[in-house]
């Protein structure tokens, strides 16, 4: 009998501790791997990582985009926004609370007529950390005011401004139908790569007149669609490099991604 209970209170000491172990185990979020066959790894944990600047043929004097951001990558301070010329347009982001953002443009003053701005400042309206609207100014004086609509889900599917409206069709994370500033583009295909602006806050216009009509951020894809571009990633899939595909292999430009992981856990 003494063995016999014995057997059963080892049992149950085994099962305890098998069930620990279980609960115990880390709780993988955020974005994981792809293995080979395409399946899920859940065990793989994709670090969160946040582009800070855009170069063209990795030059650090041809600036895209550069962004300063704060340690957690829960703001962004200031942004340089460029076509890989040489000149770059500043943007001072302002917090006033958690329900406004005011921006304030800058350019070189030999900038024009290449670039002139549309507006000086602008202030986006919050509603759940989204843009709502955003307000136009220049010299202090009200212009535009863009307007922005999601679905159920939370994603962008409408902007509407100056009598214009840019519309997005999403399937999960991804766009792939969309009309920008009047030209429609269709995605049919995706890498398992990360578009470098997956995790940036805000679709924002680049608020910029004679040069070429483009937003200043597009996170309107968690992976990068194929296109005319051969791309290099790093260990996390995180694209580093695009190059135009031509039928010689020969190219005369291609741009270069850097990022940053946040120094503090984010929720």
């Amino acid at each position: 009998m003494r063995t016999h209970k014995k057997s059963i209170i080892n049992c149950l000491l085994s099962m305890l501790v098998l069930l620990l172990l279980n609960v115990c185990k880390p709780n993988n979020e955020g974005p994981s791997n792809n293995d080979t066959d395409g399946n899920v790894d859940s065990t793989v944990i994709v670090p969160k990582k946040y582009l800070t600047k855009q170069l063209l043929n990795d030059d650090p004097e041809k600036i895209m985009l550069s962004i300063d951001w704060n340690e957690d990558c829960s703001r962004i301070n200031h942004v340089k926004y460029g076509t890989g010329n040489g000149h770059c347009v500043d943007y001072e982001f302002v917090y006033y609370g958690g329900d406004s953002i005011g921006i304030h443009l800058s350019i070189p003053s030999d900038s024009y007529p290449l670039w002139s701005l549309w507006y000086d400042s602008v202030t986006l309206h919050l509603t759940a950390q989204k843009i709502d609207s955003i307000c136009c100014y220049l010299s202090g004086q009200l212009q535009d005011i863009e307007h922005y609509v999601y679905d159920a889900e939370g994603h962008l599917i409408e902007r509407s401004y100056v009598g214009v409206k840019d519309v997005f069709q999403w399937e999960e994370d991804n766009v792939v139908y969309d009309v920008v500033m009047l030209n429609s583009n269709t995605y049919t295909e995706f890498t398992d790569y990360y578009h470098p602006h997956c995790n940036l806050p805000f679709y924002l216009s680049s608020f910029v007149s004679h040069e070429v009509f483009k937003p200043l951020f597009t996170p309107l894809w968690k992976y990068q669609p194929k296109n005319t571009f051969r791309f290099e990633v790093d260990d996390d899939n995180y694209v580093t490099k695009a190059f135009p595909t031509t039928y010689t292999d020969q190219y005369n430009y291609f741009y270069t991604y850097y990022y940053t992981t946040p120094k503090t856990t984010l929720p």
